[in-house]
């Protein structure tokens, strides 16, 4: 049986109608201007039986810097605090298949470990080359945010770049510290 990575994602547009006639608290609803909540899911592998032409993805035994694994526990990145100009690239694997990266909330420690310092502050920017050479941001994440990507071949892993940045300005400077960050990646297998 081919390894596979199934992914799910959802979107529910907000909006804030104001405060109601008896207190001082805004009020939220599904956004009318919108046609409602959307989302979709898939995978990525499969063995050309559930639609997707990849025969499946590689998951690592050991795994390690380009998995975001090792022997069952999480192995995490650090996103240094850098502006998104000089952000760092990730480490390479080859025929990526899908890649997953989320903002953890807390300065890195070590690969197998969070420090205990949050940092709440700082986004997690995620970007990729262009042609050129230069950073196009794709993602800025808060902590606890998370952005998952079925590349399905389209790239390596080391064509995206991570680092720490502001939060407060929302901008392309320095963060304050850098951020422990959570990911998976895995490499296809096919066609």
């Amino acid at each position: 049986m081919a390894d596979k990575i199934r992914f799910a994602t959802s979107v529910t547009p907000i909006e804030d109608v104001g405060a109601s006639q008896e207190g001082g608290a805004s009020n939220f609803i599904a956004a009318s201007e919108c046609f409602g909540s959307a989302g979709g899911s898939g995978q990525v592998g499969g063995a050309n039986t559930d639609g997707d032409k990849l025969t499946g993805v590689t998951i690592e035994t050991g795994g390690g810097a380009h998995d975001g694994y090792t022997n069952g526990a999480k192995y995490y990145l650090q996103a240094t605090a850098v502006a998104e100009a000089s952000a760092v690239l990730v480490s390479d694997l080859a025929a990526l298949g899908f890649v997953y990266f989320k903002h953890t909330g807390f300065e890195y420690s070590t690969t197998s470990a969070l420090s205990t310092t949050a940092n709440t502050a700082d986004l997690l920017s995620i970007s990729t080359n262009s042609a050129s050479n230069e950073r196009v941001v794709i993602a800025r994440l808060y902590a606890g945010e998370a952005i998952s990507l079925p590349v399905r071949k389209g790239c390596t892993l080391n064509e995206f770049a991570i680092c720490s940045s502001d939060g407060t300005n929302v901008d392309t400077s320095t963060g304050a510290n850098d951020i422990g960050v959570e990911f998976m990646a895995f490499a296809a297998t096919g066609p």
